[in-house]
């Protein structure tokens, strides 16, 4: 009997998938800024570093544009 390796995601792949599904749903509108990092980090019980790591795949994907020095908002 052969059994698969099992893996569970990590808390930044949550997180990513949570914004996401945000995103994607309309609860978070084209162009709305995003809380800070701190506060998402504390609203979602993770680390600011999980937050931050999360925040960035998902920029990559042009999904959200961090503007240095003011926030972080849905990109069009």
């Amino acid at each position: 009997m052969e059994f698969s390796k099992l893996s569970a995601p990590t808390l930044k792949e949550l997180f990513v998938e949570q914004l996401e599904n945000l995103i994607l749903s309309g609860k978070l509108s084209i162009g709305e800024k995003l809380p800070s990092e701190r506060e998402l980090a504390d609203s979602m019980q993770v680390s600011r570093s999980v937050v931050n790591a999360g925040l960035a795949e998902i920029a990559d994907k042009g999904v959200l544009e961090i503007v240095p020095r003011s926030g972080t908002y849905v990109a069009d």
